[in-house]
C-alpha cells in the first residue's frame, strides 16, 4: 500500500507537495528508509531527501489550565487527572463522552492495558509494571526489542529517540490515569501473589535495567506501601466507583509511614524528634505534629537525567501529576524522590520532601540538600545480611560554652533544614512493614542483578581497613570506577541518554520567573 502510495505522489513530483504519512506500528523502516537501502534511484543517488522518522509527541497539550492557587483538590479530580499526557489518549474520550463514559474512564484505561487473555500473566505484568515504573529497557537481542516494540505500538511506552535501524529510546508515559489503572489491574485483578514473582522471573528476560544500587527495588517498595494503604480503605474494586482521585488515590504520609516501617515500629515515630535543625527553627516538634495534615499524590515513578530540574518551582508541577521521581543514576546524592503537601494549596513553601538513598554496597550515606522546610530522609543498606530499622535519633545537648564557643567559629557547620531521618537495613519483614517472608525471598532476587557488577570494590587487607593506607587506596580507586561507568554510558548512549521527557507546556503560575 505504502508504495503505491509512492507511485501516485510521482504524479506532483514538480510541485512543492510533501507527504506526510501517520503510523501507529514501530515498523517504520519501511516508511523511512536509510539511502543505500531504498530501491529508488532517486534517494539512493540522493536526489530526492527522505525525512527522517517523527517520533516527538508533546505532553499535556490539552490539559486544563490550572486554577489560582492551584491545589490538591483541583488537580486530584477525574476531570483533570484524564487531560494530562498525550494529546489522543483519554482528553478527548472525556470531552466527547457522556456521563456514563466519563465515570467508565478508569475501566476502559485498564481495559488498555490487559487487551490480552488473563492467562497471560508475565505480559500483563510487565504491561502494569512499565506504566508505573521507571523501567529502563536496555535490550540485548532481537526478541528483547520485539518486547519493547510492542509496547510503544500499544500506546504503553513513548518513543523518545529512534533512527531507521529501529533502534529506539523509550520510557513510559507521564500519565496518572493509566498509572492508576495499572494499580488496579495489580490488586484488584488476581495478581498481586504473583507480581513480584513474575518480575523476578521475568525481568531479565524483558531487558528491563534493574539499576546499580538497587534503586528499582527501593521504588517497588515505596510504591508497594502506597499501594497498601489505598487497598486497606477500599478492600473491593466497587469501593472505588465512581473513582474520585483525591478520596481513593491521595494518602497520608504517617498512614505511609506505619505501611512502609513494621509493626512493632509504628508508634515510634509519633514521639520521634528530628535528627538535623535548622537554625531558624525554635523548638522541635514531634514527627507527628510536624506532618500532620501532609499527604501525598503518587501512583507511578520517572527517571530524571538532569539533576538541573530538581528544583522546587519544578516539583510543584510533578506534584500536581502525581509523579514520583527516580533520580539520575550513577551519581552521589538523592535516588528516590517524592513530594508531599501540607494543606492543599500547592506551592513551594508548603512542599514536603521524601529522600531516599539506596545502596546494595558498603557505601552508604544521606543526602542534606539544602532546604528550610521539614524533609524525610531515609538511608536503604539493602544488602545488610543484618535487617533492622533505626530512627536517627537528635544529637547530645551540648554545654553552653560549647555551644557559645561554635556559635563564633565560622567553620561551624550549620544547618538549613529540618530533618527526620530514617536508616533501613536489609530486606526484610522485620525491616518494612509492607514485604513478607514471601516478598523478601522475590526482592533479594532482583537485588543480586542490581549488584555492582562493573564495578566490584578492591579487596583490602583486614589489617588496613581502618588506616590511612585502606583510605588512601580507596581515593585511589575511585576514578577506576568512574571510568567504567563512563564506559557504560559511552557504549549504551542510545538508551541513557535520554532528552528531558517532562511536559512542554508547563503551568505558567508554577514556573513564572
Amino acid at each position: 500500500m505504502f508504495s503505491q502510495i509512492f507511485k501516485g505522489l510521482r504524479a506532483v513530483l514538480g510541485l512543492n507537495i510533501m507527504g506526510l504519512s501517520l503510523s501507529t506500528s514501530v515498523k517504520y523502516m519501511l516508511l523511512s528508509l536509510e539511502p543505500h537501502h531504498d530501491p529508488s534511484s532517486r534517494s539512493s543517488n540522493a536526489e530526492r531527501a527522505m525525512f527522517p522518522p517523527i517520533t516527538e509527541l508533546g505532553f499535556d497539550r490539552l490539559a486544563l489550565p490550572p486554577n489560582d492557587p492551584l491545589t490538591l483538590r483541583h488537580v486530584t479530580t477525574v476531570e483533570y487527572v484524564s487531560h494530562l499526557g498525550r494529546p489522543l489518549s483519554f482528553a478527548t474520550r472525556w470531552d466527547a463522552g457522556d456521563k456514563s463514559v466519563q465515570n467508565d474512564l478508569l475501566d476502559f484505561a485498564r481495559s488498555k492495558l490487559a487487551p490480552r487473555p488473563a492467562d497471560c500473566v508475565a505480559t500483563n505484568v510487565l504491561v502494569c509494571l512499565a506504566a508505573r515504573f521507571a523501567a529502563e529497557f536496555r535490550p540485548r537481542n532481537e526478541r528483547q526489542e520485539d518486547i519493547e516494540r510492542t509496547l510503544v505500538e500499544n500506546h504503553m511506552r513513548y518513543c523518545n529517540d529512534a533512527d531507521s535501524h529501529l533502534r529506539m529510546a523509550t520510557f513510559a508515559p507521564t500519565e496518572p490515569l493509566l498509572a492508576e489503572a495499572a494499580f488496579e489491574n495489580i490488586y484488584y485483578n488476581d495478581y498481586e501473589q504473583a507480581f513480584l514473582r513474575t518480575v523476578a522471573e521475568n525481568v531479565n528476560t524483558w531487558g528491563i535495567h534493574q539499576g546499580d544500587r538497587g534503586e528499582f527495588v527501593m521504588s517497588l517498595i515505596w510504591m508497594a506501601a502506597r499501594d497498601a494503604v489505598v487497598v486497606r480503605a477500599s478492600k473491593m474494586i466497587l469501593d472505588r466507583r465512581p473513582w474520585d482521585p483525591y478520596r481513593h488515590s491521595v494518602i497520608s504520609i504517617a498512614d505511609w509511614m506505619k505501611q512502609l516501617l513494621p509493626t512493632n515500629y509504628h508508634q515510634q515515630p509519633e514521639s520521634m524528634r528530628p535528627s538535623v535543625v535548622s537554625d531558624g527553627t525554635v523548638t522541635p516538634v514531634d514527627f507527628s505534629l510536624a506532618f500532620e495534615g501532609c499527604r501525598l499524590w503518587c501512583n507511578h515513578f520517572i527517571q530524571v537525567q538532569d539533576y538541573d530540574v530538581i528544583h522546587t518551582k519544578f516539583l510543584c508541577a510533578l506534584l500536581s501529576d502525581g509523579i514520583g521521581v527516580l533520580c539520575v543514576p550513577n551519581e552521589v546524592g538523592i535516588d528516590l524522590l517524592w513530594i508531599g503537601l501540607k494543606g492543599d494549596v500547592i506551592c513551594e513553601e508548603n512542599l514536603v520532601l521524601i529522600l531516599g538513598q539506596a545502596r546494595n554496597d558498603s557505601q552508604i550515606g544521606i543526602c542534606a540538600p539544602n532546604r528550610s522546610i521539614p524533609i524525610i530522609r531515609m538511608v536503604f543498606a539493602l544488602a545488610s545480611e543484618v535487617p533492622g530499622v533505626t530512627l536517627v535519633k537528635p544529637p547530645s545537648r551540648q554545654s553552653q560554652s560549647k555551644k557559645d564557643t561554635e556559635s563564633k567559629d565560622p567553620k561551624t557547620k550549620r544547618f538549613e533544614f529540618t530533618s527526620y531521618d530514617f536508616w533501613f537495613a536489609g530486606i526484610d519483614p522485620s525491616t518494612f512493614g509492607c514485604v513478607t517472608d514471601k516478598d523478601a525471598e522475590h526482592y533479594h532476587d532482583l537485588l543480586a542483578s542490581s549488584r555492582l557488577l562493573y564495578n566490584p570494590p578492591l579487596p583490602v587487607p583486614q589489617d588496613l581497613r581502618h588506616s590511612k593506607k585502606s583510605r588512601k587506596l580507596e581515593e585511589e580507586t575511585r576514578p577506576i570506577g568512574g571510568a567504567r561507568v563512563d564506559i557504560r554510558r559511552a557504549a549504551n548512549k542510545m538508551r541513557m541518554a535520554f532528552k528531558r521527557h517532562f511536559r512542554t507546556t508547563l503551568h505558567q503560575f508554577v514556573f513564572d520567573d
